[in-house]
């Protein structure tokens, strides 16, 4: 874990899997092993229910015991973020109060999805709206991927000015004006989300990495930062290019089975059951042998 002497997000975030049960409930035993193993590998702050987490997939009240869950788990160690996005901001506002009263230390918001806005005000006025609703910190987290709706480099630089947004979540690769305004400000991080270019991000200046892979190969993940953070740009490279292919071993090419390989993985290291909740095929004899070679193969435990 990074010494940290302001409140400022930095180091490396995991992008939590959500441990189910069969019927897509909350694994209690799951989020609590994964949340001590994080910790004691030295995380610098848990992220829930982002797309990792299956967040849109997840019925509110198991949102909510899973916030409260890890809270509990975490007892102030690192902060814990929790993603409350919908569709619409009512619905946002219902999550993030739940999210509030299960105790997260950060909310994470992306922009309403489905529709596509038809004025970028919308976007701000969407987040001023949000930021104003509650005095906790905020993180804007912008995947146009899934949302349709990009937030634009110049948005973010004015929503920085709001007193509680506190950072963002992005491929900085494709936000490269974020980074020329805001690196260095003491009140506001950038944090990378792109598995594949998580050396190049730290070497041109981002606050921290959010990898898709940390609740599996935090080890790699947290020696990779180091690296960089020390100069030794070949040496992250090296991590850099082992957490890709640990990736691809794990998640199958072009991410086939992302979610369930994931989860088998961990479940066959005792951290949580393998059930997820999206509609994923499940995984074959020969990918399950795999899996299990691959975690041998890179003595991951």
């Amino acid at each position: 874990m990074e010494t940290n002497t302001s409140n400022k997000l930095r180091g490396v975030i995991c992008p939590m899997v959500t441990p189910l049960d069969e019927h897509e409930n909350i694994d209690e035993t799951g989020v609590r092993k994964l949340v001590a193993r994080l910790i004691d590998k030295g995380v610098d702050g848990i992220f829930l229910l982002g797309s990792m987490g299956e967040f849109p997939m997840i019925v509110e009240e198991e949102k909510e015991r899973l916030i409260r869950i890890a809270v509990d788990e975490a007892k102030g160690r690192v902060p814990v973020m929790a993603n409350v996005s919908a569709e619409g901001q009512r619905k946002t506002e219902r999550m993030m109060q739940r999210a509030l009263d299960a105790g997260a230390d950060m909310i994470v918001l992306v922009p309403p999805y489905f529709y596509n806005v038809r004025d970028e005000r919308e976007i701000k006025n969407y987040y001023i709206s949000m930021s104003r609703n509650t005095d906790k910190p905020i993180v804007i987290y912008n995947i146009p991927v899934y949302t349709n709706n990009p937030i634009p480099p110049g948005m973010v630089i004015e929503l920085s000015e709001e007193k509680n947004i506190v950072g963002i979540k992005a491929d900085i690769f494709a936000n490269l004006p974020l980074l020329r305004q805001l690196r260095g400000r003491d009140d506001f991080s950038i944090l990378h989300g792109n598995e594949g270019t998580l050396d190049l991000a730290l070497e041109i200046g981002v606050d921290g990495i959010i990898p898709g892979i940390a609740s599996l190969a935090i080890d790699r993940c947290i020696d990779l930062y180091r690296k960089a953070r020390e100069g030794d740009s070949h040496g992250a490279s090296l991590r850099q290019l082992e957490l890709q292919s640990i990736q691809e071993a794990f998640f199958g090419k072009k991410a086939i089975h992302w979610g369930t390989g994931h989860k088998y993985a961990l479940s066959l290291l005792g951290l949580c059951k393998p059930y997820v909740s999206t509609t994923l095929l499940p995984l074959d004899e020969g990918q399950m042998k795999q899996i299990a070679s691959a975690l041998s193969e890179y003595r991951i435990s």
